[in-house]
């Protein structure tokens, strides 16, 4: 459910009922809110970019000259702890790795708030 949807419950002080016609709810959304919609609709096609941390190091030059493959570089986290999922670089969730088929999946296990955002950025 959009966020003009739950304003327009809020403001009713009742759930709309899903056979209501989407040209009915549109008539009684107010004026603001059709004004956010159409805004928020001119976003959704911009392609952002999702990066899953799993972890970091920081080695010195000589040994990244030393890798070879087979080499193994100890990240800073557990196998067990949450990753960071970032959009465009940002941090936003956490989640857990998991396996589909052959290829790797994330299970989000917490959505990052703006206020808790801003903690991490002062650390």
């Amino acid at each position: 459910m959009s966020a003009w949807e739950e304003a327009l419950k809020q403001q009713q002080g009742e759930s709309s009922s899903e056979a209501e016609s989407e040209e009915e709810v549109s008539e009684e959304i107010p004026e603001e809110l059709k004004e956010e919609q159409e805004r928020f609709e001119l976003l959704k096609d911009i392609p952002l970019e999702i990066t899953v941390e799993i972890g970091s190091a920081s080695l010195p030059l000589e040994e990244i000259l030393r890798l070879h493959p087979n080499s193994i570089v100890e990240l800073d986290r557990y196998v067990n702890e949450p990753v960071d999922i970032k959009i465009n670089g940002r941090l936003v969730a956490k989640g857990k790795l998991y396996t589909v088929k052959e290829n790797f999946g994330i299970k989000i296990t917490q959505i990052i708030t703006p206020e808790e955002r801003l903690k991490l950025l002062e650390e």
